[in-house]
């Protein structure tokens, strides 16, 4: 590193290299897992299973996250924000359990129907799986589906941006922008505007 560079920019460039979109996937399972269990509790859910019940036998857990602490307190605002969204709630609502899994990729392509990507849209795909596995707590073999749908999405239309953003990491810096909760109130709105349309599949 040379003596100009700021150390913020040379750990991002860091970390761009070295992650790989396996990381991503594994590192967004951990999270997954870790916001599941956090909102049941939150939630005052009695009898929730534990985080170890949620996970795959032997999935492999990615790079560790140095600032997974942080993370988990942003996941929690912005999901705290969008509970108070009712458009969004009247919209997941309307999805059962037990939707095929291409139902559930219809409604969560619809919150980037414009186009527009950013962390509080991509928060908003965990939002969306827990509100599923709040409705299937007697069925983990299902929570487990869901949560496996939701990587899979993540990984498979937005790898590459998060990887190019330095990582997961980086919803921290996100958090702490002055319009991160524009971003995520937008999306109950855009959701609600195309989201009745995606449920034909069921």
């Amino acid at each position: 590193m040379s003596l100009n560079e700021n150390p913020m920019t040379a750990r991002r460039g860091l970390v761009r290299r070295q992650l790989s979109r396996d990381d991503i996937g594994n590192q967004g399972r951990v999270l997954m897992n870790e916001f599941i269990y956090e909102r049941l509790q939150q939630d005052n859910i009695q009898n929730i299973p534990d985080v170890a019940e949620l996970q795959e036998p032997g999935a492999p857990a990615g790079p560790p996250l140095e600032h997974a602490r942080e993370i988990a307190r942003a996941l929690r605002c912005i999901a705290d924000e969008l509970d108070q969204d009712p458009r969004l709630q009247s919209m997941i609502n309307r999805v059962p359990p037990d939707a095929p899994q291409q139902t559930f990729f219809n409604v969560a392509n619809d919150f980037f129907r414009d186009g527009v990507i950013n962390w509080g849209r991509v928060v908003t795909l965990f939002y969306f799986g827990y509100k599923m596995a709040l409705k299937a707590l007697d069925r983990i073999p299902l929570i487990k589906a869901i949560i496996n749908w939701v990587i899979n999405f993540i990984v498979d239309r937005f790898a590459p941006w998060i990887i190019e953003r330095g990582g997961w990491e980086m919803i921290v810096e996100y958090f702490g922008t002055p319009g991160w909760l524009t971003a995520v109130i937008f999306v109950g709105g855009l959701a609600t505007a195309a989201g009745v349309v995606a449920y034909k599949s069921w």
